[in-house]
């Protein structure tokens, strides 16, 4: 029970109540003391370091060109197959390749979708590679790979979301690491999200252009931050603002991601003497995500999340005034009542911290009202009778704590999950997404 009380403070100022979750942070330095069971990647099959180029014109002795066609006929095979969301025969199949066989019909689609037009009408002209791509006579004279590039990307995001993918080898350069209630874990990276981006990356004439590859973009960077994969939402979130710099969604996810690198669940953790984080001080982090709030704010400003997201960032950066114009705005635009919770609890916080009582108060019970079985107003208001030299209504505030019913902590004190509050849609998000890629013939 006390941990339940001390976790839920917020009170202090950078609170972020994720400590026991599982977190995948970004995390770089040398690898300390690699075991021997790390196996390394597999030397034994295909050697083709450019497949399209040897494909073209290397001499058949020294490279096996028909077992090259066979795997993108099988791949290609299974993509047009799959149905989207669904763990079927192929998603399965795939998903147990050597990862040296996918990697090598990934570079060779990627490598020829990114020649020129003539280029690629002139190779998948060719009889073996256009039927093993399944490609209509309008793909061959237009030299179009869109429909291949789209359903492969959804294969391999399919195995990702639902877990078919078996790793092989963990890749000593590409590792990543789980924050888990104080471990620290390395954890192979997963390559089918690599695999997926590379192949929505391609798209013609560029993805920044088609709506298909933005809802891609969009939904999948949605999951990473559901389930707290900051790595991998980084790479999603660089990518993604380079094709599409001006759009709100975007920004908003890459402030939200800055945003948590501040916090002390991520700041905080523990690392070995080789190793430190990929991103920067507090500060630093919360300076990042202000900027990127306010673009986000600049190209919609009916975003009520952006406005909240913003005031919390400029209280914990020490301006109290601005924090609570912003947060007064996400209050009256929005009509969710857990964006209207953390909007009362932190509008509560920024009054206390310029002595406005009253107002702090008001804040903190209408909090206590929209959510009658969360502690964190309770203790906020507790706190906020101490500061008034008001000792005996701040003991019988925080008995109240301990008679609160326990059902779902994240339901009763959506506190818990305010880091994950703007992508509470991302069920959603994935499920529209497959629904696009599922209309591809």
């Amino acid at each position: 029970m006390l941990f339940r009380v001390i976790g839920a403070l917020i009170i202090a100022g950078s609170f972020f109540p994720v400590a026991a979750e599982t977190v995948v942070l970004p995390i770089s330095g040398a690898i300390l003391n690699p075991s021997a069971r790390l196996q390394a990647r597999s030397s034994t099959l295909h050697p083709a370091a450019n497949p399209l180029l040897l494909l073209a014109a290397a001499p058949p002795e020294k490279v096996d060109t028909s077992y090259l066609l066979q795997k993108v006929k099988d791949w290609r095979e299974a993509s047009v197959s799959h149905e989207p969301g669904m763990p079927d025969d192929a998603a399965v199949s795939v998903g147990k390749w050597n990862l040296n066989d996918v990697e090598i019909v990934i570079d060779w689609i990627t490598e020829l979708a990114s020649k020129s037009e003539k280029t690629i009408r002139r190779t998948i002209a060719r009889a073996p590679i256009r039927s093993r791509l399944g490609l209509t006579d309008e793909e061959v004279q237009k030299g179009n790979l869109n429909r291949v590039l789209k359903q492969g990307a959804l294969l391999h995001t399919d195995i990702a979301l639902l877990k078919l993918g078996i790793h092989h080898y963990i890749d000593l350069k590409n590792l990543h690491w789980a924050f888990d209630d104080g471990r620290l874990s390395p954890q192979p990276n997963n390559p089918h999200w690599e695999y997926a981006l590379r192949l929505i990356n391609e798209i013609s004439p560029s993805p920044s252009k088609d709506p298909m590859a933005k809802q891609w973009y969009v939904a999948t960077t949605a999951y990473m931050l559901s389930i707290r994969h900051l790595a991998y939402a980084r790479k999603n979130i660089d990518s993604a603002l380079k094709k599409y710099p001006s759009d709100s969604r975007i920004l908003l996810y890459a402030g939200a991601l800055h945003e948590t690198w501040a916090s002390p669940v991520s700041q905080n953790i523990q690392l070995p003497p080789s190793r430190e984080p990929a991103f920067e001080s507090k500060e630093k982090e919360l300076k990042q995500a202000r900027e990127l709030y306010l673009k986000a704010i600049e190209e919609d400003p009916d975003v009520a999340e952006a406005h909240l997201r913003l005031g919390r960032v400029l209280g914990l950066l020490g301006h109290p005034p601005q924090a609570i114009v912003e947060l007064r705005h996400a209050a009256a635009l929005s009509q969710d009542r857990q964006l209207s919770y953390y909007a009362s609890l932190y509008l509560g916080y920024e009054f206390e911290m310029i002595s406005r009582f009253k107002e702090a108060r008001d804040q903190y019970e209408r909090a206590a009202m929209l959510y009658p079985s969360a502690q964190s107003p309770l203790l906020a208001l507790s706190h906020l009778s101490l500061s008034e030299d008001n000792t005996a209504d701040a003991i019988k505030t925080i008995q109240e704590v301990f008679t609160l019913p326990r059902i779902n902590r994240k339901e009763d004190d959506p506190l818990w999950i305010y880091d994950l509050s703007y992508v509470r849609d991302s069920d959603e998000l994935i499920q529209n997404m497959r629904d696009m890629f599922g209309e591809l013939p």
